[in-house]
C-alpha cells in the first residue's frame, strides 16, 4: 500500500512525531553533508519520494532541486521562488537527460516500489560519474516497520545487508551507513517526550540494527569495459599442437630401408 503524498505531508508538517522525525533523520544526514554539499558551483539535486523535509540544506544557490514524484503517491506544488520544482512521474521513467544529477536523494520512495532493480537503474543513469545518491528505508529489525502510525510502516523494510547488497548490485559503491529513530514511534506519553534522549544516547552507543530507518550514502561507479586483444591472448603455440604443425619424421626399421635400396 502506498500512502498518498498528502497524508505524508500531514505527517511532518501537522504532528509532534512529524516533526521529531524530520529532526532526528536530519541529525543523521548531517553527518554526511560533507559529502553532499561541498560543492560551490551550480549542482542539480534529484529527489525521488517524498524529501521535502530533509532539502532545507540544498534551499540556496548554487542548488537547483527537482522533486520527482511517483503517480501512485500524488505530488505536492512547486515552490514559489522556483528553487524547488515538482513533477508527476513513472516510478522507473525519470523526464532527465543521462548524467545531469549531482545528488539523487531517495526517502519515501525506495520501499514503496514495484521494481526497485529498475528504479536503481534509472537513478545510475541520470547521475554524473562519480555522484552521490542518498536513501533512507525503513528497517526490517526495527519497529518502525511494524507500525502504522508513520509513512515508514508502509513499503518493503530491509536489512542492512539487504540494501547494500541491492545497492552493488546496480553500480553504487558505499560510502556511509548510518541510522535514525531508535525510539519507538509513539504519538505521545512517555516514549515521545524522552525520544530526544533515547535518540543521542543510541546513536552514539547503540547498534544500526536497533534504528527505525537505515541511511545509506551511496556513489555511482563507472566501470571500464575489460576487453582482451587475440594477439595478447594467443602469445605461443599450443603444446598440444606442437606435433601437427611441425610433424617429426620416424626413421624406418634398417632391413625395410636396405629393401628400398634395391
Amino acid at each position: 500500500m502506498n500512502l498518498a503524498v498528502s497524508e505524508i505531508q500531514t505527517f511532518y508538517t501537522e504532528t509532534e512525531l512529524g516533526l521529531f522525525t524530520s529532526r532526528f533523520i536530519n541529525e543523521s544526514i548531517q553527518k554526511m553533508d560533507g559529502y553532499l554539499t561541498r560543492s560551490k558551483e551550480k549542482e542539480l539535486v534529484v529527489s525521488y519520494g517524498y524529501s521535502s523535509p530533509y532539502l532545507e540544506r540544498f534551499a540556496h544557490e548554487p542548488f537547483q532541486s527537482i522533486c520527482l514524484m511517483s503517480e501512485t503517491q500524488g505530488a505536492i506544488p512547486s515552490s514559489k521562488d522556483g528553487l524547488n520544482t515538482s513533477i508527476l512521474i513513472e516510478q522507473t521513467e525519470w523526464p532527465l537527460e543521462s548524467e545531469t544529477a549531482n545528488i539523487v536523494m531517495m526517502i519515501h520512495g525506495l520501499e514503496t516500489c514495484e521494481n526497485p532493480n529498475e528504479l536503481l537503474e534509472e537513478t545510475w543513469r541520470v547521475l554524473i560519474p562519480e555522484s552521490y545518491l542518498l536513501v533512507v528505508v525503513p528497517n526490517r529489525t526495527g519497529f518502525w516497520a511494524r507500525s502504522d502510525l508513520t509513512p515508514f510502516g508502509n513499503g518493503r523494510p530491509y536489512s542492512i545487508r539487504q540494501l547494500s547488497r541491492l545497492l552493488t548490485a546496480n553500480k553504487f559503491e558505499i560510502v556511509r551507513t548510518g541510522a535514525a529513530l531508535f525510539s519507538p514511534p509513539a504519538s505521545r506519553g512517555f516514549f515521545l517526550k524522552s525520544s530526544s534522549l533515547v535518540e543521542k544516547f543510541c546513536k552514539k552507543y547503540a547498534s544500526r540494527l536497533m534504528g527505525g530507518v537505515l541511511i545509506m550514502l551511496v556513489k555511482k561507479k563507472i566501470y571500464a569495459p575489460t576487453t582482451v586483444k587475440i594477439s595478447d591472448s594467443i602469445k605461443a603455440p599450443l603444446g598440444l599442437l606442437d606435433g601437427l604443425i611441425k610433424p617429426k619424421p620416424t626413421p624406418l626399421p634398417n632391413d625395410i630401408n636396405h629393401k628400398m635400396k634395391k
